[in-house]
Formats: C-alpha cells, sequence, structure tokens
C-alpha cells in the first residue's frame, strides 16, 4: 500500500516518516519493482532530495542505503558515484537493474582511465569482472575489444551470464519492465558480439562448418543472434533438438522465420503430418503457416491448443482457420467448450465469430476468464461485447451493475467490451478494478465518450499512463486537463476543471491524500 501511494502524497512525507518508507523498500524490493519505471524514478527523486543526498558525490553509504532504488536515481547523481565503491562492488552493481540512459552511463564510466581504461586495452581479468556489462557497450566500441579474447566459449558464457541475471527476480521483474525498443537494443548487441567475433559479418569471409552451431550452442546463447544460414546448417538432430527453443525465440524475423519452417517440413513432411508433439513445439514458426495449412493442423491434444493459442500475433484471417481446426480435431461445438479447452485456446479465442461466441457456455467460460483477462487479446469490439454478455449472465457474475473491483481485476481485457451505456455508469470502486491492459484496448472514440472528465481522475498513475496517444487525441480540453493531473499529480497544481458547456467543477479532496498518511502510519503501528 505504501508504494501505491501517488507521488503527491510521498512528496510530503517529513524525512522520518521517508525513512521508515526508505527501510520498506529496502527489505521488500519486489512491490517497488512492479511500479512503472517514470514513477519508480519520481519516488527516488522525491525521496533523495526529502533526506539530503544530493551533497555532490554518490557515496558508498546513500548507494547502499537506497537498495533496489540505488540506480533509480537522476542521472546526475548517478555520475557521481564513487569510482572506488564502484570498482570495489562491480559484482554487487551487476546484479542491479538499469534504464537506457544509466547503462550509457555505465559504459562509459567501466571506459574510464580509473576503473578499466579504453575497451582496445581490456585484458581476461577485466572481462570477468565487467561479465554481462558487457551488453551496455555500443557496437562500435564492442569491435574494439580484443579479438582473442572473444573466443566462441567466452561469448557463450556471457550470454549465460545474461541470461542467468534475466531468470533471477530482479532480473526478471527489470525485463518485464522494458518495452520492445529497450528489449531490441540490447538483444542488437548481444547478436552483434557473437556474429562480430565468430566472423559472420566480415564480407566476402564463407561461414566455417565449425560455426554451424549445435543446440547446445543455441542454448548458451540464443537462436536468433546466429545467422540464419548458421541455423538452417544445422544436423536434423540438432536442429529436431532445439525446434522449440528455436520457435519460442522472440527476435527472429518474419525471414528467418518462413527459411526455417522451410527446414522443419523438410525434416517433417508435409504440416497436415506433423504430430502433435511438433506442433507444440512450433512456437512462432507456426506464424508462416498458410490458412489451408493451419486448416490441416491436428488439434485434439491441448497441449498443441495451448501452444498455438500462448500466440499474440495471429493474422485476422489465421484466427478463424485455427479454431476451426479445433473444432474439426475435437468433433465439439462451440458451446461444448469446457473451461481448461477455453484456457488453452487464449489468444485464438478472437478467432471465434460473435455470434458463435454467444453459443458458449457462460459458466464454462467464466471459470476461463481469470486466464483469458490478462491477455493482451485482438478482438472486436463487436466480439469482446459477446464475451462481456457471457459474463453478464445470470450463471455467470450477473448484472454489470451490481459488479465490484474484483470482479473486474479478474476479468482483465474483456472490461474493455462493456457497453458505452454501462461503462459511462461505472462509479469509482468499479473503475479502481479497470486493469491498465482494459484501459488501453477501449476504442477511442468511445473511451472520449464514455469517460467524462471526474471518471477520468478516479483513474489511477497506471490506468492514466495506459491511455494511448489516439484515445487522448479525441479527448475534449476538459477531459486531457484531467488525464494530464493524475499523470503529474506529484506537481503542486490546483485542480480546477472548468466544463464551458456545463459549468462543472471538480475540486480536489485533501481528505485522500491524508487517508494515504494515516494508512502508513496504522500500518507502521
Amino acid at each position: 500500500m505504501a508504494v501505491a501511494m501517488t507521488v503527491s502524497t510521498i512528496k510530503k512525507f517529513p524525512s522520518d516518516m521517508m525513512n521508515i518508507l526508505r527501510k520498506m523498500i529496502v527489505q521488500e524490493p519486489r512491490h517497488f519493482l512492479l511500479l512503472p519505471r517514470t514513477k519508480q524514478e519520481l519516488l527516488v527523486d522525491k525521496m533523495v532530495q526529502t533526506l539530503e543526498m544530493y551533497t555532490g558525490q554518490y557515496t558508498q553509504e546513500e548507494f547502499q542505503s537506497l537498495g533496489v532504488m540505488a540506480t533509480s536515481v537522476v542521472d546526475e547523481m548517478f555520475v557521481q558515484l564513487d569510482r572506488m565503491f564502484l570498482m570495489d562492488s562491480v559484482e554487487l552493481l551487476r546484479t542491479l537493474c538499469y534504464s537506457s540512459s544509466k547503462r550509457d552511463l555505465m559504459a562509459l564510466i567501466l571506459q574510464e582511465p580509473a576503473i578499466f581504461g579504453p575497451v582496445q586495452n581490456w585484458t581476461t581479468a577485466v572481462l570477468n569482472q565487467v561479465d554481462r556489462f558487457i551488453f551496455f557497450l555500443p557496437p562500435d566500441k564492442l569491435k574494439l575489444l580484443p579479438p582473442a579474447l572473444l573466443t566462441q566459449g567466452r561469448i557463450e558464457r556471457l550470454f549465460q551470464s545474461q541470461r542467468r541475471w534475466e531468470v533471477e527476480e530482479m532480473g526478471a521483474l527489470c525485463m518485464a519492465g522494458r518495452d520492445q525498443e529497450e528489449k531490441m537494443a540490447l538483444f542488437g548487441r548481444e547478436q552483434f558480439l557473437l556474429q562480430y567475433f565468430l566472423g559472420f559479418l566480415i564480407v566476402g569471409r564463407l561461414t566455417a562448418p565449425t560455426l554451424v552451431p549445435s543446440c547446445e550452442n543455441l542454448k548458451s546463447t540464443a537462436p536468433s543472434a546466429w545467422s540464419i544460414g548458421s541455423l538452417t546448417g544445422m544436423s536434423k538432430d540438432a536442429f529436431t533438438s532445439c525446434l522449440e527453443l528455436i520457435g519460442q525465440d522472440p527476435f527472429l524475423t518474419p525471414y528467418d522465420l518462413t527459411v526455417l519452417l522451410k527446414k522443419t517440413k523438410q525434416v517433417y513432411g508435409a504440416v497436415a503430418s506433423f504430430p502433435p508433439s511438433v506442433v507444440s513445439r512450433l512456437g512462432r514458426l507456426a506464424l508462416q503457416l498458410t490458412v489451408e495449412e493451419l486448416g490441416t493442423l491436428r488439434l485434439s491434444e491441448l497441449s498443441s491448443v495451448a501452444a498455438l493459442g500462448s500466440i499474440s500475433t495471429w493474422s485476422t484471417r489465421q484466427l478463424p482457420a485455427l479454431f476451426s481446426s479445433l473444432l474439426n480435431s475435437t468433433k465439439l461445438s462451440p458451446s461444448q467448450l469446457d473451461s481448461s479447452t477455453l484456457v488453452a485456446i487464449g489468444h485464438i479465442i478472437c478467432g471465434i465469430s460473435s455470434i458463435e461466441m454467444r453459443t458458449l457456455n457462460a459458466v464454462q467460460f467464466s471459470k476461463a476468464v481469470l486466464w483469458l483477462g490478462h491477455l493482451r487479446l485482438a478482438c472486436s469490439e463487436e466480439q469482446l461485447a459477446s464475451l462481456v454478455g457471457l459474463l453478464s449472465h445470470d450463471q455467470a457474475f450477473g448484472l454489470i451493475s451490481s459488479w465490484g473491483p474484483q470482479v473486474f481485476i479478474e476479468i482483465g481485457v474483456l472490461a474493455a467490451g462493456i457497453s458505452d451505456m454501462s461503462m459511462s455508469a461505472l462509479v469509482k470502486e468499479q473503475i479502481e478494478g479497470f486493469s491498465p491492459l482494459a484501459v488501453s484496448l477501449i476504442p477511442p472514440q468511445k473511451f472520449a465518450v464514455v469517460f467524462n472528465q471526474a471518471q477520468i481522475n478516479m483513474f489511477s498513475y497506471e490506468q492514466a499512463m495506459a491511455v494511448t496517444p489516439e484515445q487522448r487525441a479525441l479527448l475534449s480540453d476538459v477531459q486531457q486537463t484531467a488525464l494530464s493531473m493524475v499523470l503529474t499529480s506529484w506537481e503542486n497544481r490546483p485542480l480546477d476543471f472548468r466544463d464551458r458547456s456545463s459549468g462543472l467543477t471538480l475540486s480536489p479532496s485533501p481528505l485522500c491524500h491524508l487517508l494515504g498518511l494515516l494508512m502508513l502510519l496504522l500500518w507502521l503501528v
């Protein structure tokens, strides 16, 4: 509850209260790491100011006192980090989470003469200390590393170090908070390091047979880090052993997937003859199957259905073909699908026509919604409305007007399918249950119509952050002001929403801030 308070409330804490909050976050860092990065940085900035840490050098004592928050200080403070402490604590620093700007700063600091110096002078001992920080270096610096240091074995160990960090709690939460652009930037450096030092990027050089990876090589690095020619050159046994790993790689391009699917067909034959064990391992390779090929898949086993249902980037033509293949394979009608099958269907549920959706078993669907509601579904507005109709059945959750916040939390993105009239009548407790993802999926025109300025002012910071540029573009001036006030709630600005047409004025109540303080005090007592 403490980290969920608005920054405008937290900024008013006296130093002793702020110090209590600091200790709570250091002891239980997970809740802080789950916050949006912008809010993390704002919270830490207010904490640092209140605790008077802006005093010149960023000392070891200050850094360690902030724990998981230490790398979320402003760049101007981070760059003043005590270099002696850095040298003595590189292993500790490698465990922490860094924004893109902090990664760039750390890359520059590592190259300072008093730290490790220019990368062309680095030694094995330096590389051992730098470890996964090597992926903070831009490509123009990576290529200056001594070639003798970057053997295939060394590169694999660097990849493994990065992967180990990514599956630990700190790394997993950190990666979850990165957008796709950041993830692509990191992958680009990993791929460059491997391909440059193994000779793939040397113009005119033929790839030697020894550079065709084994399955173990791919497990140590990543399939997408290798060239497509090296992957198609793998032996049949190595390729089949790593088919699932290849299918799960998020960075293979559509061209890569097409080429690799062709090799899969060479190994296993026509798509219609793929056994369920192969279908369940295809992963993103299945995205390159034609509509006709998808119709021939055997989807009688839930493991195969679940594997395909976990993929979120199917086209609007592929989804209906997949659902038809499921019905043909199982000999079931839509009304006969149970909750286990509906959970396995996942994203494929958007391949069901809105008319067929209305025939689904409402009770079974309500049991599956806890899983389905947390997927970024590509369903149309009409389809979402049909699914909400199932949920409002008297044997499911009942009338929408009776739903509490817990129902909205459970149904997740499906809340975006609530009718205009019902959505415009939502009260604060119901809006609190709206997931940020559901907010982002409401059609822009509908969003502008159903939420007035008073309701927008009820949004949490996370909900307001989820509002898309397209949604925001259609808001009136007064709605825009309400949204901006939620997003900039740390600023001391009077709240005065005046709708010229209605004369409506909304003013904030200090009660919210007071309640926040009382909640923390009661918790501490």
